[in-house]
């Protein structure tokens, strides 16, 4: 026998139009015909005879790259719809198996086509030439067939779960618990204020009053005098009066700093709001980056306008609360005054000069005519409005809800 090679093609590439994943598979298609060797003069340089097996393997092997072909385009729309839909690792995997299970039972049946085409086109020259009639021939096919592959990994493709900022949302939620505890605090504080400073007004009425009667003696009398009318307290004293100034001033700088922390924190919670956005985005950044997706500019917009609109209510939320907390400390800095005021009786409660003492003593006709009056209540209803507020953010500051909106609608929805 004589091998006469009719076709021999390595690597031949399998090109489709279209496609967004699928790296179609690489062919190499062999035919060999084996001759009788009493044919052997003369049929190698046959044109005929090498145009009939070469137009019969060609055929063979065109039909097998368009069959090819639209597996590749059926399956690569198979494979957008599922990157789309957030496929898992492994759905991915058994669907790009699918593929090259198809195409290596497509190699299989065209090598078989290849050699009933070969024979076919043998029997035909027989017909045409009578004295090639009994003569036999063999036929080898073998194609060759790389698999096909993703255009990315299927890592890459397949969307795993989101966590660009999910760190920033973890502290956002700590921030607002402690600006509730902070809030409540304050409003504690105010009411403290406000009982301190009355029980502060009431000793130094007491006081002041025995100070005021030319009677008593300043460093003795005033310093033990009792009034039983004075209500809740049976022994007003300049002691008493030195107690319930003190607590009122640490009171009061206790609230001060605490509203400070309050603003700070409130602060803090649009930083890593602003955080989680650049965050999240940077992922979806690097996920369209791999993603076959074509208009990925478009897809980025509209996560950033729905990550926007999902933020947004908490964003006013906190805003408002830092507003309302710049107001409350504006009022609450106005008393500053009023304790000095009060501070500054109390010191001179302690006077000794007779000469101080009788001025002293003048001034006291109009003390109580310019107090204006602490409303710790004001502040506390205030911070438990705005503690209640900022809680009821808690809920909207939940990542998988952030994400969930923000990812509505676009390649990223696994819905």
């Amino acid at each position: 026998m004589v091998k006469h090679v009719v076709m021999d093609l390595k690597n031949l590439d399998i090109k489709v139009s279209g496609l967004e994943l699928v790296e179609p598979p690489k062919l190499s298609f062999k035919v060999v015909i084996e001759l009788d060797k009493k044919m052997e003069k003369g049929t190698e340089k046959d044109p005929l005879l090498q145009q009939e097996f070469h137009a019969a393997a060609s055929e063979v092997l065109e039909q097998t790259k368009t069959t090819i072909e639209r597996k590749c385009k059926v399956f690569d729309q198979a494979f957008v719809q599922m990157v789309n839909k957030g496929a898992s690792d492994k759905d991915m995997q058994k669907q790009l198996k699918g593929l090259n299970d198809a195409i290596k039972n497509d190699v299989k049946v065209a090598e078989k086509g290849a050699e009933l085409a070969a024979q076919k086109a043998w029997s035909d020259l027989q017909k045409k030439k009578k004295e090639w009639s009994k003569f036999k021939i063999k036929v080898a096919v073998s194609i060759a067939g790389t698999l096909a592959g993703l255009a990315v990994s299927i890592a890459a493709m397949a969307t795993s779960p989101f966590s660009g900022g999910a760190g920033a949302a973890f502290a956002i939620i700590g921030f607002i618990k402690s600006g509730v505890t902070l809030a409540k605090d304050v409003g504690k504080l105010a009411i403290n204020i406000e009982q301190s400073k009355v029980i502060l007004v009431k000793n130094l009425a007491v006081v002041e009053k025995a100070a005021s009667n030319p009677a008593l003696n300043a460093t003795n009398e005033v310093s033990a005098a009792v009034f039983q009318e004075f209500l809740g307290v049976s022994q007003p004293s300049v002691k008493t009066v030195e107690e319930a100034a003190d607590t009122l001033k640490a009171k009061y700088a206790q609230m001060i700093v605490k509203m400070h922390d309050l603003s700070k924190t409130l602060a803090k919670i649009l930083k890593e709001q602003d955080k989680l956005k650049k965050e999240f985005l940077t992922e979806v950044g690097k996920k369209l980056k791999k993603h076959p997706i074509k208009d990925k500019r478009a897809q980025l917009v509209m996560i950033s306008k729905a990550l926007d609109t999902a933020l947004a209510k908490n964003y006013e939320t906190v805003q408002n609360a830092i507003d309302r907390i710049q107001i409350m400390y504006g009022e609450t800095r106005s008393w500053a005054d009023k304790i000095k005021d009060l501070m500054k009786r109390v010191k001179a409660l302690t006077i000794k000069d007779p000469k101080a003492l009788k001025v002293f003593r003048e001034a006291l006709k109009f003390a109580a005519l310019g107090l204006s009056p602490i409303d710790g209540n004001s502040i506390a209803t205030g911070t438990k409005d705005l503690a209640l507020g900022v809680g009821g953010a808690v809920g909207g500051y939940a990542y998988d809800k952030i994400t969930s909106k923000a990812l509505d609608g676009t390649v990223f929805d696994a819905a």
